[in-house]
């Protein structure tokens, strides 16, 4: 059996995070939380999750700077990158793809979109180490 894919949520929002993290994990995902910015990356680290569901306003560090430095370093940039936010205007998503995160997903958000979000990112890092190894092979 193949373990479970670990998801960090990250963000301030208890109510919010408790009620993705309750789902998230009776979908069959283990489920890791940051509630403050300063220890999203410092549980990236540790944690090694597959998939970062980050909020953009975030106390002491911002989405930005978190994802930034999350794919910046060679430790954790392996871990895909989901930005959470209520600020649904076009510079704000622009500056997380900037900033290095794979999707977007505005608040409030349906909790079968977010569920189908992370599934979709799985299934692309997937196929894109297939062909990696594929490629490896044939070198």
């Amino acid at each position: 059996m193949q373990p479970a894919n670990k998801i960090l949520i990250a963000d301030d929002d208890d109510d919010f995070r408790i009620l993705l993290k309750d789902f998230l994990s009776e979908q069959g995902f283990h489920v890791v939380e940051a509630s403050d910015g300063g220890e999203v990356f410092d549980k990236t680290l540790a944690e090694n999750p597959d998939i970062v569901l980050l909020d953009i306003m975030m106390p002491n560090r911002n989405g930005f700077d978190i994802c930034r430095d999350i794919k910046k370093d060679i430790r954790t940039r392996k871990s895909v990158v989901v930005m959470l936010s209520c600020k649904s205007g076009l510079t704000d998503k622009l500056s997380s793809y900037v900033a290095g995160a794979q999707r977007y997903i505005g608040k409030p958000c349906d909790l079968d979109e977010v569920k189908d979000c992370l599934k979709s990112v799985l299934r692309q890092r997937q196929i894109s180490t297939m062909q990696f190894e594929e490629d490896q092979r044939q070198a």
